[in-house]
């Protein structure tokens, strides 16, 4: 009995030892990789634009959302390009190219730009929190496939003379299925245990080659499981101490705010304010995303965002660009597993999205995502 006490109780100190010293570690790397970020803010609201920002707040229920977490929604979302990046690999190439160890430490680079970049701002503890949790597991992950993938995969990747089996292949379309569904869904909701009953229905290699396809589906028929199981603990874990997040976005514009929504779908308009514009309000993630660039090609122009007037945004190149006139660089990288692409994180004032994305997008860039509190 006393064997099996020291035993559990020899688990849970690496537990909590991993847990401190994984974020311990891994901020550190951010720190010292890092440049200092000093945010400059937008130019002030004149006296009527304040008093309806003010009042707006006061009436729309979820209308004003905190301003730092522009910033500290980026690392989540660095993750779903982890996710995206790994998927665009294998579709092509064996899981053992893909750079772990690299990804691991630009997720905690970028939560400490973001750090920096929030620290005139209130402590927000829930997104620190998650940011925390996922960079655990996001750490734990990738170590841990970085390891399984050049052992036992290297050499079941032998025995199959390095050419790809049937779950190979099912793998590299749950990969890119996994990468879209992040951009709109949490990844704890992900079907995994749907996922790991496809893998083990695949009609697995004959010969040498079903070595492969048998460890495919064992090990990563595992790997589901404790995702499965990890996702019911987040959720429950979530359900129990978070209010729901909200799934929607009020935006202030001005311009020909009516018609220019017409025919989105999840967009209404909330209230017509004559001469200052209108607000509407519509789903958040990578639909809001995806729609601005329309909206300011029918002639709209953004006041507030979720009753902010900074907001921070990512795009992707194939060369180093110029920011444009008043916005502010965070990071310029390029893609670990794509080495041709270059992220760049940039902070735009609200009221110039609609001079910044055109100019950006003339400078060859493409928009990857607006961080939408």
């Amino acid at each position: 009995m006393l064997k099996w006490f020291r035993r559990l109780l020899a688990t849970l100190l690496t537990i909590v030892f991993l847990v401190v010293a994984i974020p311990l570690v891994g901020l550190g790397y951010g720190y010292l990789t890092t440049e200092p970020v000093t945010v400059s803010p937008p130019a002030p609201a004149n006296e009527t634009a304040a008093q309806i920002s003010e009042r707006l707040g006061s009436e729309i229920d979820g209308y004003k959302r905190p301003e730092e977490s522009t910033f500290l929604t980026y690392p989540e979302w660095a993750i779903v390009y982890a996710a995206r990046e790994y998927a665009g690999l294998v579709e092509n190439a064996s899981p053992r190219a893909f750079p772990y160890w690299v990804y691991i430490g630009r997720f905690w680079q970028d939560y400490a730009l973001m750090i920096r970049a929030t620290a005139d701002y209130d402590f927000n503890f829930q997104n620190h929190l998650m940011l925390m949790v996922i960079g655990i597991s996001h750490t734990v992950e990738h170590a841990v496939q970085w390891s399984y993938e050049n052992t036992i995969g290297w050499l079941t990747e032998l025995s199959a003379m390095f050419e790809p089996v049937p779950e190979d292949e099912y793998q590299a379309t749950a990969a890119a299925e996994y990468a879209a569904f992040l951009n709109q869904v949490p990844w704890y909701r992900f079907p995994y245990a749907e996922k790991r009953a496809g893998l083990r229905d695949t009609e697995p290699s004959a010969g040498w080659a079903s070595v492969r396809s048998w460890e495919r589906k064992l090990g990563f028929g595992l790997a589901y499981t404790i995702k499965q199981g990890y996702a019911d603990l987040i959720k429950s874990g979530l359900d129990a101490t978070s209010e729901a997040a909200h799934l929607d976005i009020h935006i202030w514009a001005l311009g020909p705010v009516a018609a220019a929504i017409a025919g989105e779908q999840d967009t209404e308009l909330v209230e017509d304010l004559d001469a200052d514009g209108a607000v509407f309000v519509t789903k958040r993630y990578q639909v809001f995303t995806d729609m601005i660039p329309r909206l300011i090609d029918r002639g709209m122009r953004f006041v507030e965002i979720g009753g902010n007037r900074l907001i921070f945004l990512t795009v992707t190149a194939r060369e180093a660009i110029s920011a444009p006139e008043g916005t502010q660089t965070v990071f310029d990288y390029t893609l670990p597993a794509d080495r041709a692409t270059r992220r760049i994180g940039l902070i735009v004032p609200v009221g110039e999205l609609h001079t910044a994305l055109p100019a950006l997008a003339d400078a060859g860039a493409k928009l990857e995502h607006v961080y939408d509190y």
